[in-house]
């Protein structure tokens, strides 16, 4: 990026080397060398890595490929020698292109237009430029609008001059900033049109509440209890702990991504530094020699770091460790727990972490650091000093001075909470001969800057303060820390806490539940005097159990959709438990008799629509991938395809599944699909986990690293072919065709919802007939599928249902488009 009066000056000198090429007479070649280069950098400023000539296309050679995180514009460069013929007097201007283009006298614009947008539109670029070195020509060429380029508006320079006295008009349009904030197409007045609302936004009481019965109320209740925090209550804590605890290490047999992605989910961070990284659990439980580390971090006045992704168990590993792994040597130390999840409001994180040393050495160990008996033993050292000052000497003289003078002292050290509970904790060491460990947890819940200060305040209390420090962090944050923020300058002991199995960790946290519930019949979270009998939730838990056990669509589900997060997986049980959008009394009624397996369909259906009566994709942890951003009915299928990329590549990649976002953005545009709907489709898969992202270690750029999810996998092979998926979605995706919107309605009967998804299949059928051919995915595979799983859900009917009144028309109309060449089409 370069300063805008650089810029401009930069334009100033330029101008006169073009008026000296235009004497000069210089051919293409000359004129991209002499002109073009320094107007795309040193005028425009675009970094070089970011102009790429001679890019290869179907039909032909792209002169200029402008732009990194996809190309943003083309330039077709003629030599100066040729001119555009424009309208006299133009200096510069917006024009209507039909009327420039126009006849003979219009021909050799109309040429490098033509040349210039067929190359933008192959590659899938929204912007072109055609410039002979004088007179400069910017137009969008890759329009979801239904204008053709060519008839549209363009933005003209017709001479140096003009582009220096307009500058302002010309740095807006096709600098990076510029580009960015899509200038040109605001002042041409061709910005992507938005799409049609969704069927949502007519329906009147959207998103809705779904009612409970008196038995889905009492179930969700006590689900709640039975399969809360149960690591959490004091009279639980040690049995749950080592009957609960899954350890790491085991590869998904239900994960639909590569097991190599699996194995090395944190191998890149031994890549990225200089910090020692090693797992800290396997299948068999922790790594051999940890408690050793722990001793050694001690001696070497270095915190620990524990990292995981979020949900990984670090909490529940936390204390896994303090009263089971490692009792041994923490069963008699001084362990303090300091949680930054539950505090999200802190004005001070040190001042939490100190009112927390404070707080838990009086709740937990009996002892009032801040009680003056106390103070005068642990600031012993101090005193001594005090008492050769020349206020000790009061002591004779004026024994009331002498206590004031005392207090003050000791007051103006204890103030400071920092210095003070440092020498508490030695006096502690000493004295108790008990070790300090000092847990700084779900510190992976606040933002990046709070990450970053908070292992500076790990390191300050390692270094300064006689305790062994652990800090929790997110792996992200420790590539970019390591990299640039607080952890460059150290070299910490790392170790990274993997997710369990997602169904082993369920089915022992059931199990569990049930044991408690059969054995008492309450738990500790229970009110006093309060106990529970209840049939029906042993029941509703005997058939989780049995199905977290043998039923494997529904443990690939759950595998796949928690994407590693187990505090996500357990929500997905405790909102099926009790959830008004299921038939609960069949359920324990089936299960009572013969046993019930629960279909992945029935589980899904809580999990997208929650506590709503329609689906909610702000509220929902499924999102939908068939939604748009523009009036572009290839994006329906933008999603799939991105994920789909991103795992292809990935899997024959070297560096652990992941592939550069420029690799993503260049295959997709090869599609059709400009920057700005590649950008937000990036976005969107990862506010939803559907990808991971980092970036490459030691690399001066901005190109993300990403890889496929196991959630990404999931939703893309696997949930839109189920009718239940599409059955949600169905109010959230917005229709384009004029036809089909009106009968796209609120469904009340199963047969009307039926008939519904049927519609909204057959209508994404004739969308991805705009969509080129590849080999990346076909929708029409799954759609295959997908009417599959309607028909089933059909046949269920006790009537063969029909498509609402008017779809006959619509299946007409989608059997007379044209199909291409060896595509196929499913009905």
């Amino acid at each position: 990026m370069i300063p805008f009066d650089r810029a401009a000056s930069s334009m100033d000198d330029l101008a006169v080397e073009i008026r000296q090429a235009v004497d000069d007479d210089v051919n293409e070649a000359d004129t991209r060398l002499r002109i073009i280069n320094h107007l795309l950098t040193d005028v425009l400023g675009w970094q070089d890595r970011e102009v790429r000539a001679e890019e290869h296309t179907e039909s032909g050679f792209i002169d200029y490929h402008v732009g990194q995180g996809g190309a943003h514009f083309v330039l077709e460069a003629k030599r100066v020698g040729l001119s555009f013929e424009l309208p006299a007097g133009t200096g510069a201007a917006v024009l209507s292109l039909p009327g420039l283009t126009r006849g003979t006298i219009g021909r050799p614009l109309r040429t490098a237009l033509e040349q210039a947008a067929r190359y933008a539109q192959e590659r899938g670029i929204p912007v072109a430029v055609a410039f002979n070195g004088k007179q400069l020509v910017a137009f969008m060429a890759s329009r979801s609008d239904g204008i053709p380029p060519l008839e549209g508006k363009a933005l003209v320079f017709g001479s140096p001059d003009a582009m220096v006295d307009e500058f302002l008009l010309l740095w807006n349009a096709l600098s990076p900033e510029g580009v960015h904030d899509r200038r040109l197409q605001q002042l041409l007045k061709a910005g992507a049109s938005l799409p049609p609302e969704p069927l949502s936004f007519r329906l009147t009481n959207y998103p809705g509440s779904q009612r409970r019965n008196d038995l889905q109320t009492g179930l969700q209740i006590l689900g709640d209890l039975f399969l809360g925090d149960l690591e959490e209550l004091p009279e639980l804590q040690d049995e749950f702990l080592r009957e609960c605890y899954a350890t790491s290490g085991a590869l998904s047999q239900y994960a639909e991504v590569s097991r190599q992605i699996l194995a090395t989910r944190y191998e890149i961070l031994t890549e990225v530094g200089t910090a020692s990284v090693a797992p800290i659990n396997t299948r068999r439980g922790m790594t051999k020699g940890f408690s050793a580390d722990i001793l050694q971090a001690a001696l070497s006045n270095r915190p620990i770091i524990l990292l995981g992704d979020v949900g990984a168990g670090k909490s529940t590993f936390i204390e896994r460790l303090i009263h089971v792994d490692a009792q041994e040597i923490l069963g008699e130390s001084i362990c303090i727990y300091v949680d930054f999840g539950s505090s999200s409001a802190l004005s001070s994180l040190s001042d939490h972490v100190l009112q927390s040393c404070i707080d838990q050495l009086e709740s937990k160990y009996g002892t009032d650091v801040l009680a003056m008996s106390f103070v005068e033993d642990a600031l012993r050292t101090h005193l001594k000093r005090f008492e050769n000052s020349p206020a000790g000497r009061l002591r004779d003289v004026d024994p009331a001075a002498y206590t004031a003078e005392k207090v003050a002292f000791i007051q103006e050290i204890v103030r400071d909470r920092s210095t003070y509970l440092k020498a508490a904790f030695e006096w502690i060491t000493r004295s108790w001969h008990r070790q300090v460990v000092i847990f700084l947890d779900n510190v992976d819940q606040r933002d990046a800057s709070d990450q970053n200060g908070l292992f500076l305040i790990a390191n300050e209390l390692a270094q300064r303060w006689p305790a062994t420090v652990f800090v929790t962090l997110r792996p992200e944050t420790f590539y970019n820390s390591e990299r640039e923020g607080a952890i460059s300058g150290y070299h910490p002991r790392v170790f990274t806490i993997s997710p369990p199995r997602t169904d082993v960790m369920l089915r022992l946290r059931v199990n569990f539940a049930l044991d408690q519930l059969r054995e008492s019949g309450r738990i500790g979270n229970f009110p006093g005097g309060v106990q529970v009998d209840s049939e029906s939730l042993e029941i509703f838990l005997e058939m989780l159990a049995d199905n977290l056990k043998s039923n494997d669509p529904l443990a690939r589900l759950l595998d796949n959709l928690a994407g590693g997060n187990m505090r996500l997986a357990l929500q997905f049980v405790t909102d099926f438990i009790g959830s008004g959008h299921i038939a609960t009394q069949k359920i324990i009624d089936v299960q009572r008799e013969r046993g019930y397996t629960i279909p992945a369909h029935e589980f899904l259906r809580s999990i997208m629509f929650g506590d709503h009566r329609y689906y909610d994709p702000d509220s929902s942890p499924v999102p939908n991938l068939f939604r748009l951003t523009t009036r572009d009915g290839r994006e329906h299928f933008l999603a799939p395809l991105l994920l789909a990329f991103v795992q292809k590549a990935g899997d024959v990649d070297t560096e652990h599944g992941y592939i550069s976002s420029s690799s993503v953005y260049d295959g997709l545009q090869e599609l059709g699909f400009d920057p700005a709907q590649i950008s937000e489709a990036i976005e969107f898969a990862l506010r939803y986990r559907l990808i991971d992202a980092t970036r490459r270690y030691g690399r001066s750029t901005s190109d993300e690293l990403l890889r496929i999810s196991t959630v990404g996998a999931y939703c893309y092979k696997s949930l839109i072919q189920m009718f239940t998926y599409i059955d949600a979605t169905s109010v959230d995706i917005p229709i384009l065709d004029d036809e089909v919107r009106p009968l796209v309605t609120d469904a009340y009967t199963l047969a009307e919802r039926v008939d519904r998804a049927e519609l909204i299949r057959q209508y994404l059928n004739v969308q991805w007939s705009l969509v080129p051919a590849n080999e990346i995915w076909d929708w029409l595979v799954a759609s295959g599928e997908l009417a599959v799983d309607i028909e089933r859900v059909r046949r269920r009917l006790p009537v063969t249902g029909d498509l609402p009144n008017g779809s006959g028309a619509y299946r007409v109309r989608q059997a007379a488009r044209p199909e291409r060449p060896a595509r196929g089409h499913i009905g």
